[in-house]
């Protein structure tokens, strides 16, 4: 599935102008699906679903976080009646996607036994079995239970997460692997460069990683916080990576090399090398005719190096850090 999210979780909550500035900024960008708090206490069912409506109108799936802290859950019992509203009522949208939560650490009260019996309870309230995921690190039991339909992970980089989830056969999105921004919180200070290097890392790793952005707005808001305009270098730069998802073939699968990739073997490889700086890149292929781009993922350009024959393709690159290969056999 190729997907790109954001995390916008309180876009909802700041009044029309912002709203509106919110979903006009969406229907622009390269996501089609944002992240956003449900809150229970700030924003009635009938609000919640005419904006559930709104995100469909422009082609975005709306993933609502339904236990977001602040939101006055108190125990279990609140919890269950919480879910048992707001679940059937959106379920018939077919742009929902659920999270159960984007921190569990902050409901105490609430057992690894609790979590698992609230997530059965959702796919009950819900007949069309939209995905479901909890927030959690990647060594918690909780990501492979069976209610759960994929990983949701926090990890400071797809590589840390896809270590330790390699081995499991549910996809996994990275859902929070630190924001573009220039705020006091690590999570939330990251440059433009290593947001897009953590994207197409995951992206080879077949890890979706989430967007997001920490930048002060004249507000005093950030869009990860309650949406509005982005303002960051990497969007663009993820548009990029959109385009060359979605020219990829379905079947193509992780390239276990010292550098992230994606293979049909014999017709199609793309490799992500990251920080480091190569000087080439060969690779050993069936015999044909293969033709040879590199994608510079910061200046977002795609250069043809033509065509090469035989069994061996050789790639020189620019010895500059950010760049990608991309061969395809021709006929």
């Amino acid at each position: 599935m190729n997907i790109m999210g954001t995390t916008a979780f309180g876009w909802h909550l700041h009044g029309e102008k912002r709203r509106a500035r919110t979903l006009a900024t969406l229907e622009s960008s390269p996501f089609d699906r944002v992240r956003m708090a449900a809150s229970a206490t700030r924003c009635t069912l009938d609000e919640l679903e005419e904006r559930v409506t709104e995100l469909a109108g422009i082609g975005v799936t709306a993933e609502l976080v339904l236990l977001h802290p602040g939101d006055g859950i108190t125990d279990l019992g609140a919890a269950v009646r919480y879910l048992e509203e707001v679940v059937p009522r959106l379920a018939p949208h077919e742009n929902v996607w659920w999270s159960l939560s984007s921190d569990p650490g902050t409901f105490p009260f609430l057992t690894e036994h609790d979590w698992v019996r609230l997530a059965e309870l959702v796919t009950e309230e819900d007949p069309g079995h939209h995905p479901l995921s909890i927030t959690v690190g990647p060594e918690s039991p909780l990501l492979w239970r069976r209610a759960f339909t994929h990983g949701s992970v926090v990890a400071p980089s797809p590589r840390d997460a896809w270590v330790q989830t390699r081995d499991h056969h549910k996809p996994v999105s990275m859902d929070m692997c630190g924001y573009e921004g220039d705020l006091d919180d690590p999570w939330r200070s990251l440059t433009a460069e290593e947001v897009v290097t953590h994207a197409w890392d995951g992206a080879m790793r077949r890890r979706h990683v989430t967007h997001g952005e920490a930048y002060l707005d004249e507000d005093g808001l950030t869009w990860s916080e309650a949406g509005g305009t982005l303002v960051g270098a990497a969007v663009p730069r993820l548009a990029l990576l959109r385009q060359v998802l979605a020219e990829t073939p379905d079947e193509a699968r992780y390239r276990d090399e010292d550098a992230p990739g994606l293979e049909v073997p014999g017709e199609f490889y793309l490799e992500f090398c990251g920080v480091h700086r190569f000087p080439q890149r060969s690779y050993e292929v069936p015999a044909g005719t293969y033709e040879i781009e590199v994608i510079d993922t910061w200046e977002m350009t795609v250069s043809s190096l033509g065509f090469q024959e035989g069994e061996t393709v050789t790639v020189p690159l620019p010895g500059t850090c950010g760049q990608a290969i991309r061969v395809r056999r021709r006929p």
